[in-house]
């Protein structure tokens, strides 16, 4: 009998999901971002930037939690060590923008972007889930 747990799947696809989407942000900022940026206004070329640079974090965030989960369904940490390892900031985001601007600033993105914003936040809310519903699972 193994001491390891099975995975539970919807981290795994999880992982794999964060993983192409990682994978797809990369993609457009090594090809597509500069021709599309260069048509933006620089205010939305600095909008552009930060929603990158936020995905990026988010998405860093999110690996770094389900990659705790793997290890702790592969045996290499228990879950009191993992409990102890920095694994990003799951927290729900504190957004002071106005929702109208905010809602107007990304209409002006491109759709590629906008799309991976989309993804990129899905994605971190269902970490942010699963990582709930790990806690409420522990007590």
């Amino acid at each position: 009998m193994s001491d390891t747990a099975p995975i539970n799947p919807f981290v795994e696809k999880t992982y794999q999901d964060t993983y192409e989407l990682l994978v797809s942000i990369r993609d457009y900022i090594s090809g597509s971002m500069q021709d599309e940026a260069g048509v933006l206004d620089p205010p939305d070329q600095l909008r552009l930037t930060r929603e990158l640079s936020s995905m990026t974090r988010d998405l860093t965030d999110a690996m770094a939690w389900l990659m705790l989960q793997k290890a702790i369904s592969a045996g290499e940490l228990s879950q009191e060590e993992a409990n102890t390892e920095p694994a990003g900031n799951l927290g729900e985001k504190a957004d002071d923008a106005d929702e109208v601007e905010d809602a107007e600033g990304l209409a002006r993105l491109p759709l590629t972007v906008r799309s991976l914003i989309d993804r990129s936040r899905r994605t971190c809310a269902l970490v942010r889930q699963l990582a709930a519903d790990s806690i409420k699972a522990e007590i």
